[in-house]
Order: C-alpha cells, then sequence, then structure tokens
C-alpha cells in the first residue's frame, strides 16, 4: 500500500471518528462533504468505515451508474443529485468493474463517485435547512409550523426557522410576528432580532422589530427576554408575564404594563397608539398601503399621537391629524400623503 494511501486511509478514520461525535456540526459537514469531494480514493477509504450508504454501496458491484443515481435519488427522494467533478483528472489505476444491465463497465473509481451522489445527498439532509417567510406592503399571513406552533406575520416582515431535535430557533430579520408556541419541555422556542432573544416553551407572545428596537409582549404564559451581550445560552435574562412589554435597545431591557389588544391589534389591520411619536405611527401605516404618507417638516415628527384607526385608511387618518391641530396635508397626484406643520401653512 503506497504512503499517500495510507495517509487517505488514515484521514478517513479520523473522520469516521469525529463524525460519530454528537457535537459534529453543520460545519464540520461541510468540511467533510469538501475532504469526500476531493478525490475518488476519499470516498472508498470512508466508505469502508462507514455503513451510512450500505444500501447503495452493497449494490454497486451489481448496477450501472444510471441505475446507482436512480437508487441514490430513491433513497433521498426530492434531493439534487451532485456529479462528482474531479473524476476524469484521477490518475490512479484503473480496475475493472461489472457490466450493469446497460452495458455500461465502471472502474473503481466511477463506482466511488456514484457512491458520492449518495454520501453528498445525505449530508444535505443532515445539514437543518432553514425556512424562509417574507410578507410585502399590505400582506399578512399565517402559517404553522412543523412543531405545531403558529405564526402569525405582520406586513413588510421577514422571517427564517431552524429547527433541530435540540431547539426551536426563529430569527425576526424585519418586521413584527405573534407567535403561538406549541408546549415542548424539551426544546426552548427561541427568537431573536439583531438586538434581542425572547425564548420560551409554550406561550404566545408578540415580537416587534424595528432598526435597532425590540419590543416583546406576553399574551399568556411567561417568555425570558435577553440581550445578545447576554447570550442566548445564559440560564435567565428578564422574565415577563401576561400584559407585560420589555423594550430593547443597546442592550438595555426597560419593562412596562401594556395593553395586549393595542399590542396585537395589527392583526385586525387596526392601528392603536397611545402617546406615540408621529413617526412611528406613519411608519406602520406605510407597513399597509403603497401610497405613501410622508412627513414634509422634521419638526411634527415627533408629536404624540393617540387613537385607533384602520391601516388602510390613510386619508382618515390625514384628517384626525389636520382636526386636532397635529398637522396639515396634502395629496398628490401619486396618491401620497404629505404631512406639514399647520403653522406653515396659516392654519388654526
Amino acid at each position: 500500500m503506497s504512503r499517500r494511501l495510507d495517509k487517505i486511509t488514515d484521514e478517513a478514520a479520523l473522520w469516521f471518528v469525529r463524525a460519530q461525535n454528537p457535537e459534529f456540526s453543520n460545519e464540520d459537514r461541510k468540511e467533510l462533504a469538501s475532504w469526500l469531494a476531493a478525490s475518488a480514493e476519499h470516498v472508498q477509504e470512508y466508505l469502508a468505515l462507514t455503513s451510512v450508504v450500505a444500501g447503495v454501496a452493497g449494490s454497486v458491484e451489481e448496477a450501472d451508474v444510471d441505475e446507482l443515481i436512480e437508487l441514490a435519488q430513491k433513497e433521498t427522494p426530492g434531493a439534487e443529485v451532485i456529479a462528482f467533478s474531479g473524476l476524469e483528472e484521477q490518475s490512479a489505476p484503473v480496475e475493472s468493474g461489472s457490466a450493469g444491465p446497460g452495458g455500461k463497465r465502471m472502474s473503481r473509481w466511477a463506482v466511488a463517485a456514484i457512491v458520492l451522489v449518495a454520501v453528498m445527498i445525505w449530508y444535505q439532509q443532515l445539514e437543518p435547512s432553514v425556512a424562509h417567510y417574507e410578507t410585502g406592503i399590505g400582506e399578512q399571513t399565517m402559517f404553522l409550523l412543523d412543531d405545531g406552533s403558529v405564526v402569525s406575520l405582520n406586513a413588510q416582515s421577514t422571517l427564517q426557522v431552524l429547527f433541530d431535535d435540540d431547539s426551536r430557533d426563529v430569527r425576526l430579520v424585519s418586521g413584527e410576528a405573534l407567535f403561538d408556541v406549541e408546549k415542548d419541555a424539551n426544546r426552548p422556542f427561541r427568537v431573536s432580532t439583531e438586538s434581542a432573544i425572547a425564548e420560551a416553551f409554550g406561550t404566545q407572545f408578540n415580537v416587534r422589530y424595528r432598526g435597532s428596537d425590540t419590543t416583546v409582549t406576553v399574551v399568556e404564559g411567561l417568555v425570558d427576554v435577553q440581550s445578545p451581550s447576554t447570550g442566548a445560552s445564559a440560564p435567565s435574562g428578564t422574565i415577563i408575564g401576561v400584559g407585560q412589554q420589555a423594550r430593547v435597545n443597546t442592550g438595555e431591557i426597560a419593562v412596562i404594563e401594556t395593553d395586549v389588544q393595542e399590542a396585537t391589534s395589527w392583526r385586525e389591520r387596526r392601528l392603536v397608539f397611545d402617546a406615540r411619536p408621529l413617526s412611528d405611527v406613519v411608519y406602520e401605516f406605510n407597513l399597509f398601503n403603497d401610497q405613501q404618507i410622508l412627513i414634509a417638516d422634521p419638526g411634527i415628527a415627533g408629536r404624540a399621537i393617540s387613537g385607533s384607526f384602520e391601516a388602510d385608511d390613510r386619508e382618515s387618518f390625514a384628517l384626525f391629524l389636520s382636526e386636532v391641530g397635529i398637522a396639515d396635508f396634502a395629496q398628490h397626484s401619486d396618491g401620497s400623503i404629505e404631512l406639514r406643520d399647520i403653522v406653515e401653512t396659516g392654519n388654526n
């Protein structure tokens, strides 16, 4: 046996041992897949140590290329076959293989390359897939997750879901969502944004992520709210219960009592505000309407707004602002509404 093959055998053994470790990560799997793809010899030596693809490996001497590909696909329905790109560059001696029904004879390198298809597909399956959900302007959706939890996603929101045997991780990339979490004492349900982490085992809570601010509102049960600086592995952050809201910004967590109906009114396409800055209210309206509301005078952006409004009715909102003396407005030909300071227009 050549020194080169001895080295490959040793590497294959090391990879095999590493792969049995429960902490074998997705990055480790990718590295192993790359090592396998580097040479058909790598594949053969690794297969000699593992029964991962025994169903395929045990058939290679009696099957042709097409049958092996078909078998690999059958073992993993819907998987994409990954070709072995380095096959023709192999310089090792070629041994004759057996002829399949189609009359195709394969070298041991061809056999290894086809088995690699199954190996690579297997590693694709082991690596948890991330599910993506996204809504556009004015669009809301509700969907069921694999664990039975229900998610309601607000307009212009993006969500990523990654579940495995130990955890349920959801990433709120932008926007807002209400989570009705199915109880599972063995797998925490964790929602993270850039500025906060909310964790529960079975409850209902709302998460809104705007810029660097994350707001978590508990509808049922208890939720553990942490900042990324604390880390998701921390035993506990700030525990909040029904009717409480945690606002997280730059690592600071502030807890207040809140109206749950107000926090979740967006599900009925209603916008409810209690002394919220005009800029925030306009932002919420613009999530639901193609024709946007614009603030022409930055000086009015901080004026406090309280009230309940239909998310699709911009005109009534603009009239309200004018009637209570907060801002005047003008509607343009493109449908947009421009808010101006009433003092500047001369109205009282």
